[in-house]
């Protein structure tokens, strides 16, 4: 477990970092004035490129996972991926592969967790790779209580298609929060 939430606070601590960044970059930016030279218009080009991956301050495929997450159609969740992807959940040590397994891991997932929810708390995007940090909220079947964790998720990017999705929270908490003992196995 300490691996894990070693792992979590490392995604969460460099989606944070890299917010800030992409913000403080943004700012100086539109601080500049006078003719653009070419370090800047090659800067200015992979803005604009960037750009376009981006709503309202975070990557697009950011804002279309969790709505396909949210959704109840698990082959929303599927179409974000390519043909040969991954969806991996580290927490649970499980590992579906292509279109046909990602939505059945949706499919599992919603009727393993009531109320399931994803909350997109921050995003940035670098280099094909996506960093997500999230909120995963649910009711588990036969619990007494509800929970809601941090989580973080790690994409790697084929074009605007989901090759790779690791998903990264504490089980133990998990189960805390939800009444249940630390020791009880999923499978």
């Amino acid at each position: 477990m300490k691996i894990i939430r070693r792992s979590v606070a490392i995604v969460v601590a460099a989606a944070v970092a890299g917010v800030a960044g992409i913000t403080g970059a943004a700012a100086d930016s539109s601080q500049r004035s006078g003719p653009a030279q070419s370090p800047a218009r090659s800067s200015s080009a992979s803005a604009e490129k960037a750009d376009r991956h981006w709503r309202h301050g975070k990557p697009a495929i950011a804002g279309a996972w969790e709505k396909a997450w949210n959704s109840k159609d698990p082959k929303r969740l599927a179409a974000l991926f390519t043909g040969d992807g991954r969806y991996s959940d580290h927490a649970l040590g499980q590992t579906f592969k292509g279109r046909d397994g990602v939505a059945q891991w949706a499919t599992v997932t919603k009727q393993f967790v009531g109320n399931a929810k994803v909350k997109v708390n921050s995003a940035f995007a670098d280099d094909g790779q996506v960093a997500i940090s999230w909120t995963f909220s649910g009711h588990l079947a036969g619990a007494p209580k509800p929970f809601s964790v941090p989580a973080a998720t790690i994409l790697r990017m084929r074009g605007n298609k989901i090759v790779t999705n690791d998903d990264y929270y504490n089980r133990a908490d998990v189960l805390s929060q939800s009444g249940l003992p630390a020791d009880t196995v999923f499978n």
